[in-house]
């Protein structure tokens, strides 16, 4: 024997009330799970501004990085000195990779957030045919520096005699 229920039917527990069949959360569930959230969130933000900081630093030294090998590169393939050049106001607020004929190789904008101190204060980095820095050159070092929150990064991009690039996390180059 089948039997049907009405769609409003529903089991009647001892007391007499009806269960809830409807779902969904009560106002102070909702509240509490809210708080809860809030509590982990607080907690969680002190670790990412650090790993946003080590992120921002991290991005300003690789972009460096790269042009100054795409410099190099660009002085060995094109058989002629290439200059990277600061923008006005220091390395933070960009550079302009140029070929000796006066052609923009690349260029990139100011570093939002990140300090980017040259060590020997060199404003120009000139690379010869040979892919090596100008005889009695300082090989020069730079260390970005980011902040945010409370956390702070540094990553160094260095350059040794030779010419060749490197970059590490830390201050020290």
């Amino acid at each position: 024997m089948l039997k049907l229920l009405r769609p409003d039917a529903g089991r009647v527990p001892a007391r007499g009330a009806r269960f809830r069949l409807d779902g969904g959360f009560t106002l102070t569930e909702l509240v509490v799970t809210i708080a809860i959230a809030a509590v982990l969130a607080t907690l969680a933000v002190p670790s990412f501004n650090g790993i946003i900081a080590s992120e921002h630093a991290k991005a300003a030294a690789s972009e460096l990085y790269a042009s100054l090998l795409t410099a190099r590169s660009e002085a060995v393939r094109l058989n002629q000195q290439v200059t990277i050049a600061a923008g006005a106001g220091g390395w933070k607020h960009g550079w302009t990779t140029t070929s000796a004929g006066g052609t923009t190789v690349d260029s990139h904008g100011a570093m939002q957030g990140v300090d980017l101190p040259e060590g020997s204060g060199a404003t120009a980095i000139t690379y010869y045919p040979s892919g090596r820095l100008a005889p009695g050159t300082i090989a020069p070092s730079f260390v970005a520096t980011a902040t945010t929150g409370s956390a702070m990064s540094t990553q160094c991009v260095s350059i040794d005699p030779t010419g060749t690039p490197y970059m590490k996390a830390g201050s020290a180059c």
